[in-house]
């Protein structure tokens, strides 16, 4: 029987608590559809990187399985590793929210730790790393070239 730990890692602004990759297939296991996409809120009309729409990613089904992933392009990966971590709005979209609590709500996170989902991927020539981060137990969130995609699970038939 594995025994999973748990590692608290002290980090600039707060704490992350990562729960170990066991874990990441309970909370973000099963099919999910892309249902919303919108500007990045720390992107503004002076900025350098403008928002980019992946439209074969926002028209898509990203399913998450115990140890791959099938979704759109990018995104489809035979041999994903994960790891969840407990986090405060201040490390969503990798610290890009310019005013996190506030920003974090407009996207519908009810405030308190947000459980994030970081998959890794190596896939041909690719070395991919996303973060999925839960709203609620059905919608779930991530960025993508300045851009956040809004997603819902698909309940089971």
């Amino acid at each position: 029987m594995a025994v999973l730990g748990m590692a608290v890692v002290a980090a600039g602004i707060g704490l992350t608590v990562k729960t170990g990759p066991a874990s990441a297939q309970d909370a973000f296991a099963g099919s999910w559809d892309v249902v919303d996409v919108q500007p990045a809120p720390w992107v503004t009309a002076n900025s350098d990187n403008q928002p980019m729409l992946n439209e074969e990613i926002a028209r898509g089904r990203i399913t998450f399985m115990a140890d791959s992933v099938q979704g759109p392009g990018f995104l489809n990966c035979d041999k994903a590793h994960y790891e969840t971590a407990k986090v405060p709005p201040e490390y969503l979209f990798e610290g890009g929210l310019t005013e996190p609590v506030r920003q974090a709500k407009e996207l519908g996170f009810k405030g308190g730790e947000i459980l994030q989902l970081s998959m890794a991927c190596i896939s041909g020539d690719a070395d991919i790393g996303m973060d999925f981060d839960l709203i609620d137990a059905d919608v779930a969130v991530f960025a993508l070239d300045n851009m956040i995609y809004k997603m819902k699970r698909v309940k089971a038939e």
